[in-house]
């Protein structure tokens, strides 16, 4: 009885609708089935050197699914960001799309499917049991299937079969094309120029531009008008999902990995997710934290729908209780690790220790989750006076390829490194980032920083150098070239009653390296 109490309970615009018909899902017997494909990929010798240059550019290519018939002309392109993506001589992920070029057969009516390399997990299924969760729940989320995939006769292994947010999944999900679905990109939040993925509505970006004025508007009649604009019981489970899943690469704690479909008026925008490919991660992972996501930063500024999201989090966790989920995870790893001994004995071994870690961690969250859901509400950040606070916990985000994070020792002095690689001429950007929960007030932020060799970007770019700052907010000056130790100071304020605050250690350039010594990560209240 479950599921069908927590489907009422988000009642958005998807729990009114019907159940899809069989003509708008013939994918639907393919995913319940989870059976584990076999695909081979062949491309021409002009055609791999165009993705080894162009990865994100379609190319055709011959393409067999167990053993059916080849498919002589499927377009097929490298997909990933900068922690999954892989070159194509390598482990690479791809975008199969059937129809581009004409071909006419579909994957068991798919047009447009994904094969992820699952580099960030071991165990090919963090990304199952994401849907698992949040269709348990409800919400909409891409089905996960699985398959051996070999590229020109070279096996590459198990990866995730995902079907992919086309017009074929709004059709199925919301049984109607007309709105934007909006592609999150990669750390980008509702105030960037969002890259459409699919949908009939205008191009103007101007239902991302609504979105964002609600989200800033007055704070007392911010949650009428955002009620009003969103499927808030939708997004609320949206938030606590991906939060108690420990989706810590998804909208709500980074701004990356989602998507946004905003129909056309007078329904009401709902979010979906995405990349969910790195769950369970930490166990003490908070679920109370303000998060800094401009539309659940909203939501969580006011008081009504902050216990609205308390309540959901009680609601949700039986979704996570191991007697629900391990049963069923022992179950498709059976199958995983069956088609894995058929090619590689050693990998099938590895897979079944990998997935014995999933469930340990699967296990040791719901045990912290219980705790959490009764926990007080966080206190904000608090001051002496004007005696700084040491910030010490930090945690690495790569905006780009070729580019490294570490923890490094310099001559002694301990620092967070960030680091260019070599690679192709172009931007480079990653941080350090930490959040605090702070009151209304003025605050500096203050960090002793190094550079070697840190180059400009072409002219007219102003997001270059060294610097820190909030993120999307306030920022000191840039460091460029070879710098020895030299203080960096930003000032902000925080308008709002309490707010929870993202900062960021930052490089942007096309080669060069920084350092930021941590015994000088300090933040100082200066006025009320």
């Amino acid at each position: 009885m479950l599921r069908p109490l927590l489907v009422l309970a988000c009642a958005g615009q998807l729990g009114a609708q019907p159940p899809p018909a069989a003509d708008l899902d013939p994918a639907r017997a393919f995913f319940a089935a989870g059976e584990v494909v076999r695909i081979s990929i062949t491309l021409n010798d002009a055609d791999r050197e165009h993705l080894r240059t162009k990865p994100r550019e379609y190319v055709p290519a011959v393409v067999r699914v167990d053993r059916q018939p080849e498919w002589p002309r499927v377009a097929v392109k490298l997909k990933g960001a900068a922690g999954s993506f892989r070159e194509i001589d390598d482990k690479p992920a791809f975008t199969v799309h059937l129809g581009k070029f004409g071909e006419t057969n579909r994957l068991h009516g798919l047009q447009r499917f994904h094969l992820n390399n699952c580099v960030q997990d071991d165990s090919c299924l963090c990304e199952w049991l994401g849907h698992e969760v949040f269709t348990a729940a409800g919400l909409p989320a891409p089905r996960v299937a699985h398959a051996l995939v070999t590229l020109d006769g070279r096996s590459l292994g198990l990866y995730v079969l995902r079907e992919g947010y086309d017009r074929q999944f709004l059709m199925r999900v919301f049984g109607n094309a007309a709105g934007n679905l909006y592609d999150g990109g990669f750390c980008q939040d509702i105030d960037s120029d969002l890259e459409k993925d699919s949908g009939d509505g205008p191009d103007d970006h101007s239902d991302l531009r609504r979105l964002r004025e609600l989200c800033e508007g007055i704070a007392n009649d911010r949650p009428a008008r955002l009620e009003a604009a969103i499927d808030m019981p939708a997004f609320l489970d949206f938030m606590a999902l991906e939060l108690m899943l420990g989706h810590w690469d998804g909208y709500t704690q980074t701004r990356n990995n989602y998507r946004l479909w905003c129909p056309t008026a007078p329904a009401r925008v709902q979010f979906l997710p995405h990349g969910m490919d790195q769950l369970f991660g930490e166990e003490d992972a908070s679920v109370l934290d303000h998060p800094t996501s401009i539309v659940a930063s909203a939501c969580h500024q006011d008081a009504v729908l902050r216990k609205r999201y308390r309540e959901r989090l009680r609601a949700l966790l039986p979704l996570f209780e191991p007697r629900r989920l391990l049963p069923k995870l022992e179950a498709i790893a059976g199958k995983l690790q069956k088609a894995l001994r058929s090619i590689d004995g050693d990998a099938a071994t590895s897979h079944a220790d990998a997935v014995r870690g999933l469930q340990e961690r699967v296990a040791a969250r719901f045990r912290n989750l219980q705790v959490q859901v009764k926990a007080p509400e966080p206190k904000p950040l608090q001051f002496s006076g004007n005696k700084p606070v040491a910030l010490k916990t930090w945690h690495p985000a790569a905006e780009s390829d070729n580019v490294a994070l570490a923890k490094k020792d310099w001559k002694g002095i301990n620092t967070l490194q960030i680091a260019c690689q070599k690679g192709p001429p172009e931007p480079r950007a990653a941080a350090w980032r930490t959040h605090a929960l702070l009151e209304r007030g003025h605050y500096r932020l203050a960090v002793t920083t190094r550079c070697e060799g840190v180059s400009k970007l072409a002219d007219g770019e102003t997001d270059f150098g060294v610097r820190v700052a909030v993120v999307d907010g306030a920022t000191s000056e840039r460091l460029c070239g070879s710098q020895n130790w030299h203080p960096l100071v930003c000032e902000f304020e925080v308008s709002e009653f309490q707010k929870n605050i993202e900062l960021e250690l930052r490089l942007r350039a096309v080669s060069g390296t920084a350092w930021f010594r941590t015994d000088s990560l300090q933040l100082v209240r200066l006025s009320d």
